[in-house]
């Protein structure tokens, strides 16, 4: 905002100074030719000397600006691990890095201030002289009788003017170097942009692809004329997937697996075999890898004709808007929600924690609608029809309580209203936080859940109860774990090892967590 501010005020800045230069030449050229001369010396002469003393300058304001930054981001870290970090006794470790960090900003300070001192003791004299030296030019001449002693004057009057004009960037050298250091860091921050999407456009025939089909019995397509078996809906198909880090490492290979109603899987493996990774991808979350993964929704067809066109269209902006739109669609319309391990706490009351994400445009509170004619549109929170019309109805307070007591959160409304504001991320402990986003899950009511070890912070009876209340809500889960307790709750396991490029093996396997899962699953 202050960048657009600037730039509109330069802008204005340098209107005026041409108008102001056009009006005046002529009086000044008029009245003596040898001061115009005079004055495009002494400007061109001290924009070069203005230019040579503040040379540092957009480099230190930009430094400046960095190493700001960095010092309130490792303020704000500590803050954010202030218990982690007293656990480990590191507070003198921290402060030593703190202080570090501090005392390259104040450094950098120092040399920006005596940059700044010079040119400003330049810019100061510049001034001064500027008060007689047309006065000395002219002086000749008044005492010779050619002029009157108010040309003087009016000489004085146009320098002034003229000299101003062609002055600006000494007058201005230091604004104008703090906002070139503003543009760099813009700058760089767009060509970060720039080569990811670029990268994005190259690799676009190589990225995991996500689709989505109308919502579909699996019985239509395996009934051969006999009586159907009991009918499950497919939910989600992973056809020949294959995971890469960044650095493209392999992580998994040709995993292809289809998920139906009431057919929870249990991921396992050893720590950075690719789990959370192969969870991602299906949140749409990875891109790295090849193919496809198929989510089987409501009134999917729409969206998977528009991720099509995104696959075949080399545009990064239509890329763009559609990974948007995948997004949206995915955590809004199509039924799946995803829990990470450390759920995410907004700002905002208790309620505002139980209806988020799906109800968080409903309880964002707006301001007066006495002030709305004022507000700017982009900041006004309009309500989206479609989301309005695919989510489900929202919850009442009873059922908000209700749902605390599901998680065996109750006791918080012991100590908290609904409507109560507090940090949430502090009050609440990791375990309480989990059994909170199991509380938006049990509200939600997805078809589908991806699980990211949620549950790791919680003990077994706490970790069984919360299994227990989403399948009685017959919500299809997919959940990283490590517990053997958790066999129990779920049909098959998918086993990931860690890869192997020596071995030509897949390194993953899939298999019933009981024998009666095996014969139920055979007939699905």
């Amino acid at each position: 905002m202050c960048t657009i501010f600037y730039c509109f005020a330069f802008s204005l800045t340098l209107f005026n100074a041409a108008v102001d230069l056009i009006s005046f030449s002529n009086i000044l050229f008029g009245i003596y030719p040898p001061l115009f001369v005079v004055l495009l010396i002494y400007s061109i002469g001290g924009t070069a000397i203005s230019v040579f003393l503040g040379r540092g300058l957009v480099t230190l304001n930009f430094l400046q600006e960095k190493k700001e930054a960095d010092f309130r981001y490792g303020l704000v870290r500590v803050r954010e691990n202030a218990e982690s970090i007293a656990f480990y006794s590191g507070e003198e470790s921290e402060m030593q890095l703190l202080l570090q960090r501090f005392k390259s900003a104040f450094e950098n300070l120092t040399e920006l201030l005596i940059a700044s001192r010079n040119l400003d003791f330049f810019t100061s004299g510049y001034r001064y002289v500027i008060q007689v030296l047309p006065a000395a030019v002219v002086a000749p001449m008044y005492f010779s009788g050619k002029i009157e002693f108010g040309v003087i004057n009016q000489s004085v009057s146009a320098f002034n003017h003229i000299l101003g004009d062609f002055s600006l960037i000494v007058y201005q050298f230091q604004a104008i170097s703090a906002f070139s250091a503003v543009i760099n860091r813009l700058g760089e921050f767009d060509d970060i942009l720039d080569r990811s999407s670029s990268n994005s456009l190259t690799d676009t025939l190589e990225d995991i692809s996500i689709t989505y089909k109308d919502f579909r019995s699996s019985s239509a397509l395996e009934s051969n004329g006999s009586t159907p078996p009991e009918k499950y809906a497919t939910l989600l198909e992973v056809e020949d997937l294959i995971l890469k880090t960044p650095s493209e490492s392999t992580l998994i290979r040709d995993l292809s697996l289809t998920i139906k109603e009431k057919d929870n899987l249990l991921v396992m493996g050893p720590s950075g075999s690719g789990k959370t990774s192969f969870l991602r991808a299906m949140a749409g979350l990875w891109k790295t890898g090849t193919g496809k993964i198929t989510y089987y929704v409501k009134g999917g067809e729409d969206l998977e004709q528009s991720i099509s066109a995104d696959v075949n269209t080399p545009s990064v902006n239509i890329a763009h808007d559609a990974y948007k739109e995948h997004r949206k669609y995915l955590g809004r319309k199509s039924g799946i929600f995803f829990l990470p391990q450390r759920p995410y706490m907004v700002l905002g009351t208790l309620r505002q924690q139980l209806l988020y994400p799906t109800w968080a445009d409903d309880v964002v509170p707006t301001s007066d609608s006495t002030n709305q004619k004022n507000v700017l549109p982009f900041l006004t929170n309009m309500p989206n029809s479609d989301n309005m019309n695919d989510k489900p109805m929202k919850p009442t307070t009873d059922e908000l309580i209700k749902v605390l007591e599901d998680v065996r959160l109750g006791y918080l409304l012991a100590r908290f209203s609904l409507d109560s504001t507090h940090e949430w991320s502090s009050v609440l402990s990791l375990g309480e936080q989990q059994r909170l986003a199991f509380a938006r899950l049990l509200l939600s009511k997805p078809q589908l859940a991806l699980l990211d070890e949620s549950t790791s912070a919680l003990d077994e009876a706490n970790e069984i109860h919360l299994y227990q209340q989403i399948g009685a809500a017959n919500i299809t889960y997919v959940s990283i774990g490590h517990r053997s307790s958790l066999y129990a709750y779920h049909n098959r396991v998918l086993r990931i090892s860690t890869f192997n490029t020596n071995n030509e093996q897949l390194n993953w396997c899939i298999e019933p967590t009981t024998p009666e899962s095996s014969l139920n699953f055979t007939n699905l």
